[in-house]
């Protein structure tokens, strides 16, 4: 079996700029011989012309026209229910026996080949990062009325594999939950229902740590595309890659407590002097209230 051929890649993004459209080269670097598709949320405004023959474009219009329940706890509705593209591109695109979804701040490297012939002789229906879905997890609490009795599972998703099969039975499930009056409170995160349903299902959910390196693949801190290197040998994930505008809008918005800022020898003081004058003492002052505003929004309960 000719795994490039078997399996499509989907980059999925928001928008359309020239860094996205590096982390496209990037994927086809690393996956010279497969079938490349985009995948563009367009629900705020369309991205403008692509030159790019594989272009899927969505909103938060069509995954309601397909089934899926217009519910979200927080964000958007494709922030939240990110597997909801996933099924919209298997109805366009049917003929994979496999799909790879990378969004548009992860990055692979190595053999692209050598990885696709490795998962799928695994008998992998979906790879991705399992995250501990204990009570350590923030989501955890919110889930026990859909997923009770150590049912929960969760994986971060940004990098993730799925059989044809799998993502079939993921569409029903999503379709079946979203039906005229199926009672369900809270509505479950994509990296929550994902996992679990796979795990419910007996479909055989194998760790991206398995093929790579995933020790720089996680939520925070970001990667600065500057300093971004894709070793040799070996396969690596990464994320979130971004590049000077977004990695700095990241390190305001995630950075636990922005004032640390005025203390020598932080983190945030030390990756923002690489950018002289790029951020203002209002700026900060600005994301500090921000980000104190999120803590006292969650301390009374708030998602």
């Amino acid at each position: 079996m000719n795994a490039a051929r078997t399996c499509a890649i989907v980059l999925k993004t928001y928008a359309w700029d020239s860094f996205v459209q590096r982390q496209l080269q990037r994927l086809q670097a690393t996956f010279p011989d497969t079938d490349i598709f985009i995948s563009i949320d367009e629900t705020n405004g369309f991205a403008g012309n692509i030159p790019y023959p594989n272009v899927l474009r969505t909103c938060n219009a069509d995954m309601v026209a397909a089934g899926f329940a217009n519910r979200f706890e927080k964000g958007s509705l494709l922030w939240w229910n990110a597997d909801y593209t996933h099924y919209q591109v298997q109805a366009c695109i049917p003929g994979y026996a496999y799909y790879l979804f990378v969004e548009y701040d992860a990055c692979i490297g190595g053999n692209g080949n050598r990885l696709l012939a490795d998962m799928i002789a695994d008998g992998a229906d979906f790879v991705a990062h399992p995250i501990v879905a204990d009570l350590s997890w923030y989501w955890t609490a919110f889930h026990t009325g859909v997923y009770p009795d150590g049912q929960l599972r969760a994986s971060l998703n940004c990098i993730s594999f799925f059989s044809s099969r799998a993502l079939v039975h993921l569409a029903a499930r999503r379709r079946a939950m979203s039906a005229p009056g199926t009672e369900i409170k809270f509505w479950p995160l994509g990296e929550a229902f994902v996992a679990s349903e796979i795990e419910k299902a007996g479909f055989n959910f194998v760790p991206l740590g398995r093929y790579g390196d995933v020790s720089r693949y996680t939520w925070f801190p970001p990667i600065l595309e500057a300093d971004l290197v894709l070793p040799a040998g070996g396969h690596t994930f990464l994320h979130p890659v971004l590049d000077q505008k977004r990695y700095i809008a990241s390190l305001l918005r995630q950075t636990h407590f922005v004032r640390h800022y005025f203390m020598p020898g932080s983190h945030l003081r030390r990756e923002l002097r690489r950018f002289p004058g790029v951020v203002s003492r209002r700026q900060l002052y600005r994301a500090a209230l921000a980000r104190a505003a999120q803590r006292l929004h969650i301390a009374r309960g708030g998602l």
